[in-house]
C-alpha cells in the first residue's frame, strides 16, 4: 500500500518537526562609547589626511613657477601705454595666475579716467590679457583748466604738454556751475560734436547756454551759429554749402541763426555810434540814442535755395 504524500506546506514555513518548541529572540550587541570614540578618531585621521594631501598639492600649485604671470597683453590701449597698464593692475604680474581677481583687476584699470571699459582674461600658464576702450577726447572742456572732454561729457585729463597733441574745439560755458548741471551741458555740447562727426574739425568753439541752445564758432572766417535741438550736421552741412553767399549777403551778421527747420536767419551787428567832430558846440546837448532799432535779425531780401530744397529768408 503506497503511503500518503505529504500535505503542501508554504515555501516560508518550515515542517513542523523542524520548528523548535521555544524561539530564541536575537539579540543585537549594543556598542559602547569607547566603539564610537574610536570610530571618531578614524574619521578625523582620514579627513585630516585627505586635507593634508589637498593643501599640500594646492601649496605646490600655487608656488609653481609655471603658474606666475610673466607674459602681459594689453589691446586697444592708444593713449595709455603698457607700462601704465602694469602700472594701474599693480602686483599682478608675477603673482600665480589662478589667485588672480580677475574683477578687483578690472575695477583698477577703470579708476584711470582713461579707460571707459576694460576685459582681463587669464591664458595658462602664464599669460594674463588686458582689453581696454578708451575714451574719445572730442573737445577741450573751459571749466578751471582746460581738460580732455568725451562724448559723454566726462572729463579725461588735463590738457598740458602731455596732451598738447590734442587739436579740438573749445567747449565753454561750464565753470561755476553745480555738477550735476556742468554734466548736464556737457553731454549736450558732447552729443553735438560727436553727431557731427568729421565735421567738428569745422568747430573752433562751443558755447552751452542757460537755455540748453548752443553757439558754435566756426574756424576760418569766424561765423557764429545758434543751434538747438538736433539734427546738427546736416543743419551745418546746409550752412557751409551756402557759407560764402551767406558771407556775402549779411557782411556784419553778429551771429546766423540754424534752429529752424528749411530756415537760416541773420541777426546784425549793432552798428557802432560816429565819433564825435573835432569841434564841439559851447551848447551841451543831450546824448542821442545809438542803440539798435532794427528788428531782431537782418532781412535777407532775395531767398537763398538751402541744400535741402527749401528756402532761406530773415526777419
Amino acid at each position: 500500500m503506497a503511503p500518503a504524500p505529504a500535505p503542501d506546506l508554504p515555501l516560508d514555513q518550515d515542517p513542523p518537526f523542524l520548528r523548535p518548541e521555544r524561539r530564541t529572540r536575537v539579540r543585537r550587541q549594543r556598542r559602547g562609547w569607547t566603539h564610537r570614540v574610536v570610530l571618531a578618531i578614524q574619521m578625523a585621521a582620514v579627513t585630516l589626511v585627505a586635507f593634508t594631501g589637498a593643501w599640500t598639492g594646492y601649496s605646490k600649485v600655487m608656488a609653481s613657477e609655471r603658474l606666475k604671470v610673466s607674459k602681459l597683453e594689453v589691446r586697444g590701449a592708444r593713449f595709455l601705454s603698457e607700462g601704465e597698464v602694469r602700472e594701474l593692475l599693480g602686483p599682478a604680474v608675477g603673482e600665480n595666475i589662478l589667485a588672480l581677481d580677475l574683477a578687483g583687476l578690472k575695477t583698477r584699470l577703470r579708476k584711470s579716467p582713461w579707460v571707459a571699459d576694460a576685459l582681463v582674461t587669464r591664458t595658462l600658464p602664464d599669460t594674463l590679457r588686458v582689453e581696454i576702450r578708451e575714451r574719445v577726447p572730442l573737445a577741450l572742456a573751459e571749466v578751471e583748466r582746460l581738460y580732455l572732454m568725451d562724448a559723454d561729457g566726462a572729463l579725461v585729463d588735463i590738457y598740458g604738454p602731455r596732451t598738447a597733441a590734442f587739436d579740438l574745439p573749445i567747449v565753454r560755458g561750464l565753470g561755476r556751475l553745480e555738477p550735476e548741471a556742468r554734466r548736464d551741458r556737457a553731454e549736450r555740447a558732447g552729443a553735438l560734436l560727436a553727431d557731427l562727426g568729421d565735421l567738428a574739425q569745422e568747430v573752433s568753439e562751443v558755447t552751452v547756454e542757460e537755455t540748453g541752445d548752443l553757439r558754435i564758432v566756426l574756424r576760418g572766417p569766424g561765423e557764429v551759429l545758434r543751434l538747438g535741438p538736433p539734427p546738427y550736421r546736416k543743419r551745418l552741412l546746409t550752412f557751409l554749402g551756402l557759407r560764402k553767399e551767406l558771407k556775402a549777403r549779411c557782411p556784419q551778421a553778429e551771429y546766423f541763426d540754424l534752429r529752424f527747420a528749411g530756415r537760416i536767419y541773420a541777426k546784425e551787428a549793432p552798428t557802432a555810434p560816429k565819433p564825435a567832430p573835432a569841434t564841439v558846440p559851447a551848447v551841451e546837448e543831450a546824448p542821442m540814442d545809438t542803440r539798435e532799432t532794427r528788428p531782431v535779425g537782418l532781412d535777407l531780401t532775395r531767398p537763398l535755395p538751402v541744400a535741402d530744397g527749401t528756402d532761406t529768408q530773415g526777419r
